[in-house]
Order: structure tokens, then C-alpha cells, then sequence
């Protein structure tokens, strides 16, 4: 089985490869159009917040750097109401992804398909991904993962 993921990652990293230019500023770029996208939706822009240089960022977190800030900015447009969201990417010593809000905060019986995804993501990378309230209201998701050197 850890073949056949193996394949899907690479085959999921070529394709994504051919659809983009890679480095930092296409990298950041693409970040800003995710959150252009999100505060379309939500009435207002989220806060972003860009720590580390993304040139250091080894190609192949590039895709799941994007795919993480997507389900997580996401989430907030389909489930939060908020009327606050931040947008936190650190580069260095690892790469973590953090985003919050001030919403209604997440059910406990709430479909987590999209935050399951983000668990496996961190899971297979040597990493984490936690889920927890904010105080006085509101989510703050936390995907880290280590850096290779």
C-alpha cells in the first residue's frame, strides 16, 4: 500500500508541476490568489502572514503548502460565519500552516472529510495537524511538518 501512495503522490506532484511555475513568487502568489478567492466569499480579507523565506521551501511541499492553506481558508468560508480570519505561513525550521478564526467554531459532530485530508497530508510528511477552539470563539487550525536538512 505505501507503493502505491508513494505513486499517487509522485503522479499528483508531476501534475501539479505542469500546471504552474515553481519558486517563491509564484509560490506566494498563489497564496494571495487562495485568499483573493476566499475573500470574495466571506465579505472581507483575511490577514496573511508570511514568516520565512519561501525560496527555501523544498519543491515538493510546494503542493501541499497550497492544498493546506486552500481546505483551511475553506473551511472557514463554508463553516465558520466569522467576521476575522488570519492566515499564518512559517518557513523554517519546518513548515507550518495556521489558520484562525473568530466563527462558531467546529461541532463535534461535523463531517471532517477535508480536515481528515489535512491530518493524512501531515501524517505522511512526519507531521501533525491539530484542530482547537480559540478563546472567546472561533478555530485555529495548526498543520506542521518537518523540513528535510
Amino acid at each position: 500500500m505505501d507503493e502505491i501512495d508513494s505513486a499517487i503522490k509522485d503522479i499528483r506532484g508531476a501534475i501539479f508541476a505542469l500546471h504552474r511555475p515553481l519558486g517563491a513568487p509564484a509560490v506566494e502568489q498563489e497564496i494571495r490568489d487562495l485568499v483573493e478567492g476566499a475573500t470574495a466569499t466571506l465579505g472581507f480579507a483575511p490577514e496573511v502572514v508570511v514568516d520565512g523565506a519561501l525560496e527555501h521551501l523544498p519543491e515538493p511541499f510546494e503542493p501541499e503548502l497550497l492544498a493546506v492553506v486552500r481546505e483551511g481558508l475553506s473551511n472557514v468560508v463554508r463553516h465558520s460565519g466569522a467576521d476575522w480570519c488570519r492566515l499564518h505561513v512559517t518557513v523554517q525550521p519546518g513548515l507550518c500552516v495556521t489558520v484562525e478564526d473568530d466563527g462558531v467554531g467546529v461541532p463535534p459532530d461535523a463531517p471532517r472529510s477535508g480536515l481528515g485530508n489535512l491530518h493524512r497530508r501531515a501524517a505522511r510528511l512526519g507531521g501533525s495537524m491539530d484542530l482547537v477552539p480559540r478563546s472567546p470563539r472561533g478555530t485555529c487550525m495548526r498543520w506542521r511538518v518537518p523540513l528535510p536538512g
